[in-house]
């Protein structure tokens, strides 16, 4: 359905959401700064879990966002965000970016 580059900065409570997603498969993948944040997911709106395998990527499946699904970044105040988000039929869940320097 969509590929969107977007850009968020952490506040002060050191968590920005990336993205928010009602009913429809999404994926964030971070893009600059690789490695350096904790990225979170919270599923069915209850669910809060955080990703271990691949700090710079996560996708959440259609059924783990009914009624809806976050995913959100920790790290320090201040610090910028370039990330791509993927929704519907775009979703491939796979990361992109794994290779580039």
């Amino acid at each position: 359905m969509a590929v969107r580059d977007k850009s968020a900065t952490i506040d002060r409570s050191g968590i920005v959401q990336l993205h928010l997603s009602v009913a429809k498969q999404c994926s964030v993948e971070i893009r600059e700064p690789r490695d350096t944040l904790t990225l979170s997911r919270r599923k069915n709106g209850v669910n809060l879990d955080l990703i271990e395998d691949n700090p710079n990527f996560t996708g959440l499946k259609t059924a783990q966002t009914i009624p809806w699904g976050t995913i959100r970044a920790l790290g320090p105040e201040g610090l910028r965000i370039l990330y791509r988000v993927r929704t519907g039929s775009d979703v491939t869940l796979v990361p992109e970016f794994e290779f580039e320097d």
